[in-house]
């Protein structure tokens, strides 16, 4: 479908389609401003809010038929930068950032994640039981969680029980995945007719005879002449998946509650397994969720807040705990290698590869079982008899996981088939048959538990509004092997003061410790500043109907990360245990010990200084609109003194905190509605986030060369040889600069010789393309009702990123299959039209290098969503005593235009379990 449409509509006529319609969306389809937003352990009215955040409601998130919650946030959030990993249920959380990155080196950067106000994964999620999701982007935000808020927080809220008659939601979703794209290998015709070509290029004689390469374009001949597709043998054309979801909510003035119970299935692309071999098992995936949320009023000032939730999941896979080894051996084998079965029905192979399809039938099963558990109480006393508006809340939580394994394995005998010089068949035998195994050995767990007390102050005198809040919180987080927990004591407060829904002014501020720095510098204090200004509320802007909405807000304030990478406690001199040495003249060694890496006495937390500015605005009670600009500046990063301290003092750097990044950029949404009167009701909304770093200072090693440093460039930024073309003739070669990495032929990829010196080597190494992370990221969402039916159409893209072509597209190195692309290689007649370097049957040390020729733009725009549904009328559901009731049809990843040729998809160049496109089918109903 995408080289269909694509010269109609490029990449970047979409994107200016988008910013002609919005500089950028809110992600829910909600372009009324909420009444309150959540902040840092609370709620608080949104007129009041002075921080930089961006929401999105749990219902949106259904619109995504995905096994992983985190795979529903594709551009929904205005300043969250979702990166795809693998497609593979159950391993398939992709990345997070918030606002770009901010550090460099072993330093991670991962998102703090919270559910209901505690550490804890929300992957296993699902959006039935997700009220909200926030993330807090700037320092009013995060400061409270001082030493764990630089790379910023995501608040998970799940849903709680609504006073009111009990009602009953009941719904099932039914549907399919289907590999967006495979990677397309040369078939067997092809490849041996380019790998002669490749064998005259290296001065050889060419494998295949004439009489072959008829054979293999006829295919008259399959079991010596074999041409064989790996994806068809091993995996199905679509793979089902389902979804069944029971909710009740309901209460009183006492209890209210929220139940919900949710059964997950999807099965893998892998074909059925277990149904063909008894010790094999099919590929599926199964996960059971349970919520139970009560809000209980023990006393008229004494209330109880309970949350408890979990899942159970089960994975099974032949051939593997997951499938990445099993993608690659298919991608890798080159499809004349030997055929699926030999004529007695034994497994086709040889000396390199195994037999994909063998894999998957022969070597057993793979099964897993996962649990988790959150659970948290929460006692809120009012004070109103010391005075209004003062409580006090205590809360302690739980949440745990763990995976237990269960490996059953065994290997099976291939074969390979040839014919010797008299035209005898050859059979050869690789592998040896074994009894399954089983090994259960393996499991993995970790557990957390958090400890929470507040006092709250909210009151209003008048035209003034105070709220106040002193909070500690301490936690501790254990992971199985690891003998002593990780440890977290925060301290912290937050006053607020509002003046006539005017002006507001803020600071909030936390002191927090953590086990892994030195004693007495374990903590640190993190203030941050905020005031807005809602000028809407002037005098001289009350009047105007143009502007319904104006508030202006600025924050500044310290920030800091604790995930800094290196080894744990490095403040601690190690001596570890070295190799043992041998002296004298017997055979033994003498077990000794050295000198580790120095310790840093002072090792500390990154700090990063966070400013934001912001705007927001409502026009004509339709248009609403949000701006915007930050700057953080991270110091303290770790990195080892090259700069200072030469490598030839033969001892290993020490990590000190010395690194600066900074980070700049901005966020955008805009959104329009009708009225909600009209009989067509209809929105568009979009977003646009752009975030850049730049490397300050990381004490890299001195240069001869300014364009080999580091610093200047983005954290992550590509370091390689820039492609200038090919070689044209031997006349070319001799005129150009002299490549050391092999001798190099006409056709052979050209680089620039960066420094002058007519040489070729690594000191031409310099920045090429831009970063993995995307500078760009945004969304357009548009929807519209008319007469029970609804239309909702989301779209996500990126801009500013570059992907790398990996080794699968290296055609014949390391004997392994050739793309596609490889027929559009150079030759003396296609010198001028070609777009991949000469064909080489060795290891081409020259073509194969990290090169900007491998590079290609990973800008791209997705149709993320596309659902269309049908709402039964309210006569209707009155005559079958229904609150509501709504059918669908739904399809997700269903078209990208980008610049990746060969129908592959940007997010998932590597090999590995494909991108899927998603379509289903369900209905929700409400007793």
């Amino acid at each position: 479908m995408k080289s269909s449409i694509y010269p109609l509509f490029t990449r970047q006529r979409f994107v200016a389609l988008a910013f002609a319609c919005s500089a950028g969306w809110h992600a829910s389809a909600q372009t009324v401003r909420p009444d309150s937003v959540e902040v840092p352990y609370g709620r608080q009215a949104a007129w009041m809010v002075t921080g930089a955040v961006s929401s999105v409601q749990g219902n949106e998130l259904k619109k995504t038929f995905n096994t992983n919650l985190g795979n529903t946030l594709y551009g929904r959030l205005p300043g969250l930068t979702v990166q795809a990993g693998s497609s593979e249920n159950g391993v398939n959380t992709p990345g997070m950032v918030i606002r770009g990155v901010g550090t460099f080196g072993a330093a991670d950067t991962k998102v703090l994640v919270l559910v209901d106000g505690f550490e804890s994964t929300f992957a296993q999620l699902v959006p039935d039981e997700v009220e909200s999701i926030t993330i807090l982007k700037d320092a009013a935000a995060v400061a409270l969680y001082g030493s764990r808020g630089a790379n910023g927080v995501m608040l998970v809220t799940t849903k709680k029980g609504v006073k009111g008659a009990l009602k009953v939601g009941f719904g099932v979703q039914y549907g399919f995945n289907k590999p967006i794209a495979l990677p397309k290998n040369l078939r067997s015709y092809d490849y041996a007719t380019l790998y002669n070509e490749a064998l005259q290029n290296d001065g050889k004689a060419p494998m295949y005879t004439n009489s072959d390469l008829e054979a293999y374009r006829s295919g008259n001949d399959p079991y010596f002449h074999p041409d064989v597709n790996w994806y068809d043998q091993i995996l199905r054309k679509a793979a089902p998946m389902s979804n069944y979801n029971l909710t009740f909510n309901g209460g009183n003035e006492t209890v209210r509650y929220f139940v919900a119970l949710n059964a997950l299935t999807s099965q893998g692309l892998l074909i059925k397994a277990g149904d063909k071999e008894e010790e094999s098992s099919n590929s599926k995936f199964q996960r059971y969720n349970f919520r139970t949320n009560v809000d209980i009023n023990i006393t008229q000032k004494l209330t109880a807040a309970i949350r408890l939730g979990g899942t159970v999941e089960d994975k099974a896979n032949p051939a593997g705990n997951t499938t990445a080894n099993l993608f690659g051996l298919a991608a890798s084998i080159p499809s004349n290698a030997f055929p699926v079965y030999l004529p007695d029905g034994s497994f086709g192979g040889n000396a390199l590869y195994a037999n994909p399809l063998g894999n998957v039938l022969q070597t057993g099963s793979y099964t897993s079982n996962g649990r988790t558990l959150q659970g948290s109480l929460r006692l809120t006393q009012q004070l109103d008899f010391i005075t209004p508006g003062l409580s006090v809340s205590g809360a302690l939580a739980l949440n745990t996981y763990f995976n237990s394994y269960s490996n059953k394995s065994k290997q099976y005998e291939r074969f390979s088939i040839s014919r010797n010089s008299n035209g005898d068949t050859v059979i050869t035998r690789f592998g040896q048959k074994t009894s399954l195994a089983g090994d259960e050995s393996r499991s993995d767990q970790w557990r957390n538990y958090a400890l929470q007390g507040f006092l709250n102050y909210d009151r209003s005198f008048g035209i003034h509004n105070i709220s106040a809040m002193l909070m500690y919180n301490q936690d501790s987080y254990s992971i199985s092997g690891n003998n002593l927990p990780y440890k977290h004591i925060n301290g912290g407060a937050r006053i607020t003061y509002a003046y006539d829904e005017r002006y507001i002014a803020e600071v909030n501020m936390s002191y927090m410790g953590s086990e892994n720095f030195p004693k007495g510098k374990r903590f640190g204090y993190f203030p941050a500043f905020s005031a807005g200004w809602i000028a809407s509320n002037e005098n001289f802007l009350k009047e105007n109907k143009v502007i319904s909405f104006l508030k202006l807000r600025a924050s500044y304030g310290l920030t800091g990360n604790d995930l800094i990478g290196g080894p744990r406690f490095m403040f601690d001199q190690l001596f570890p245990f070295g190799a043992s040495p041998y002296f004298g003249t017997g055979n033994n060694g003498t077990a000794g010990i050295y000198e580790g890496t120095p310790a840093n006495p002072d090792v500390t937390w990154e700090k990063e200084t966070k400013t934001n500015l912001g705007l927001e605005a409502t026009f004509i009670e339709r248009i609403s609109f949000n701006l915007d600009v930050f700057s953080n500046r991270r110091r303290h990063i770790l990195a080892q003194p090259f700069f200072t301290v030469p490598q030839y003092v033969g001892v290993d750097l020490p990590f000190l905190n010395v690194g600066k990044v900074d980070n700049k950029g901005l966020e955008a949404v805009i959104a329009y509605h009708n009225a909600a009167d009209a009989k067509v009701q209809w929105f568009v909304e979009g977003n646009a986030a752009y975030a850049k770093n730049k490397i300050v200072y990381n004490a890299e090693a001195v240069q001869e060369d300014t364009y080999l440093y580091r610093t200047g460039h983005p954290a992550g930024q590509p370091f390689g040889l820039q492609a200038i073309g090919f070689f044209k003739d031997a006349a070319d070669i001799n005129a150009s600069p002299r490549q050391t990495f092999t001798s190099v032929q006409p056709g052979d990829i050209k680089y620039k010789d960066q420094n002058g010196d007519n040489i070729i080597d690594q000191n031409d190494v310099n920045a090429i393309g831009n970063s993995y992370l995307p500078t760009l990221t945004y969304g357009l969402h548009a929807g519209v009702k008319f007469r029970g039916f609804d239309l909702d159409v989301f779209f996500q893209g990126v801009s500013g990123s570059t992907v790398t072509l990996g080794n699968q597209f290296y055609a014949f190195q390391n004997n392994r299959s050739a793309p596609e692309m490889a027929k559009d290689r150079w030759t003396p007649a296609t010198a001028a039209s070609a777009t991949y370097p000469r064909l080489s049957s060795a290891n081409n040390l020259n073509n194969y290098r990290f090169s900007s020729f491998w590079q290609r733009d990973g800008s791209y725009l997705k149709l993320r969503s596309l659902e269309l549904g049908y709402s039964l009328p309210k006569q209707t559901l009155s005559r079958i005593k229904l609150t509501s009731a709504r059918i669908f049809i739904n399809g997700n990843n269903l078209f990208s235009v980008d610049d990746i040729a060969g129908d592959l998809d940007p997010e998932t160049l590597g090999i590995g379990y494909p991108a899927l496109r998603t379509f289903s089918a369900g209905f929700r109903i409400e007793l």
